[in-house]
């Protein structure tokens, strides 16, 4: 996994992607947006339905420009790559 650091933060990238849609995606929208970028859906949000979770079919594909790609197809309200946080303490 990549690794951010910043001070006595690591950030891992989690290899996973949000995309908030500007209205709700249906099943149709979902499957083409999946096959589109090579997608697998992890899951939905069930608190905001804008919002599901996916992964790359292929592990080696870059997030960032993934990420990239879709924001700029416009139907998304945002896009990032999700990323887990660690602290360490100070010495």
């Amino acid at each position: 996994m990549n690794q951010i650091s910043s001070h006595d933060e690591v950030y891992e990238l989690t290899g996973e992607i949000t995309i908030r849609f500007t209205q709700f995606p249906g099943d149709e929208e979902l499957r083409q947006l999946i096959s589109r970028h090579g997608l697998l859906l992890l899951r939905r949000n069930e608190f905001v339905r804008e919002q599901a979770v996916f992964k790359p079919a292929d592990p080696s594909r870059s997030l960032s420009d993934l990420v990239q790609t879709i924001e700029q197809e416009g139907t998304a309200r945002a896009v990032w790559a999700n990323r887990s946080s660690r602290y360490q303490r100070a010495a």
